[in-house]
């Protein structure tokens, strides 16, 4: 059971989770909670905002929720407000935690390089020690009480620098990995793109096997925390089923298998099978590595079409010295020369891409 609640913490919270808008999620519980729930945010309703305001809301509910009334601004607002007063931990915690998603979101940027890993999860980790769960959550004062606000502010600062050190630090066991697969595959028709898990930063690892680099740094938390202090804290009072539901958090990509060694392999394999079939095929992988996901596509071109595209190169070549002998040498019309080069470039223009991976393959 503990193995299990382990995996589970961990797909939620290595997943990119989607944004949680309390607000919305407040309104459309109000109309659509059971009756107990109803009860508790009727009780709500009434502390916050008096009998009278109770007593309406009571008898325009059903208009409400038919659409043959809409609720004012302030009818709107108290109904998230004393919605919001009757969330459950598990939306206690998804609130916070989106809310700290959306505060270093934009910290970092969506794509960067492998030289800027260092300072861009350095400035990440900055950024989550400044997070004020009070200042970001605009209904914070109705969904925490007491010294709720800070606890759940720290719980989820704790998750983001755990998970942010772990991904960070794994990227070293990652790295050897990435340039096997790509001296194993070893083809320019090989497209590796790499998202880490959490922040979803797509780090550029193309020419990575002719490089050399470690990542050396390693991050001391302010408050250091082991795995098993992070998920023993709150996990056992939180139903990790519902955080799931709530954030939406099961709608990950479709994983074929982990990045190792033996799936390097099997794609090598397959490669060859394709090679040796003499048709063309692609392969496509979608691997779960230790920081991250990585989408494999890989093309294999047929002896045919190797040959369809030399035959267009050399008619491409031919057509232009037939332009530089005819232009230069008869008609001395440029415009012509211009104009017939145009032309002739749609022989090549088309396949452009793959005349340049075929010719890095073939000198390689």
């Amino acid at each position: 059971m503990i193995a299990a609640n382990n995996k589970a913490f961990n797909e939620i919270f290595l997943t990119e989770i989607s944004k949680f808008d309390s607000r919305k999620y407040a309104y459309d519980t109000f109309f659509n909670c059971d009756e107990k729930r109803f009860s508790k945010i009727a009780r709500q309703y009434g502390i916050q905002n008096g009998s009278g305001a109770l007593n309406y809301m009571l008898k325009t509910f059903y208009s409400w929720k038919s659409n043959h009334v809409r609720p004012n601004g302030s009818s709107s607002y108290n109904i998230v407000a004393s919605t919001a007063a009757t969330f459950t931990i598990e939306e206690k915690f998804i609130e916070a935690y989106t809310q700290l998603a959306k505060h270093i979101k934009h910290s970092f940027p969506k794509k960067i390089e492998l030289k800027d890993v260092n300072q861009t999860f350095s400035t990440i980790l900055t950024n989550i020690e400044t997070f004020n769960l009070e200042k970001t959550s605009y209904y914070s004062r109705y969904i925490y009480k007491g010294d709720e606000l800070e606890n759940y502010q720290e719980y989820v600062k704790r998750i983001f620098e755990f998970y942010t050190k772990m991904i960070f630090e794994n990227l070293n066991n990652d790295i050897p990995l990435f340039k096997k697969t790509y001296t194993d595959v070893n083809t320019a028709f090989l497209e590796i793109k790499f998202n880490t898990y959490l922040y979803n930063i797509e780090i550029n690892i193309q020419g990575i096997a002719k490089k050399i680099f470690a990542i050396k740094k390693v991050f001391d938390l302010p408050h250091p925390i082991s795995y098993e202090e992070l998920i023993n804290d709150n996990l056992s009072d939180f139903s990790l089923e519902q955080i799931t539901e709530i954030a939406k958090a099961n709608n990950t990509t479709k994983i074929d298998a982990f990045l190792t060694e033996f799936e390097i392999g099997k794609i090598v394999d397959k490669k060859k099978e394709i090679e040796n079939s003499k048709r063309s095929g692609n392969i496509q992988y979608t691997l779960k590595s230790n920081s991250g996901i990585l989408t494999i596509n890989l093309r294999i071109l047929s002896p045919t079409e190797k040959l369809l595209i030399a035959l267009r190169i050399l008619l491409f070549i031919a057509a232009a010295a037939s332009l530089i002998y005819y232009c230069f040498f008869f008609t001395q019309s440029y415009f012509i020369f211009i104009v017939g080069l145009f032309v002739s470039s749609f022989l090549i223009s088309p396949i452009y891409d793959n005349i340049v991976k075929l010719f890095k393959d073939t000198f390689k």
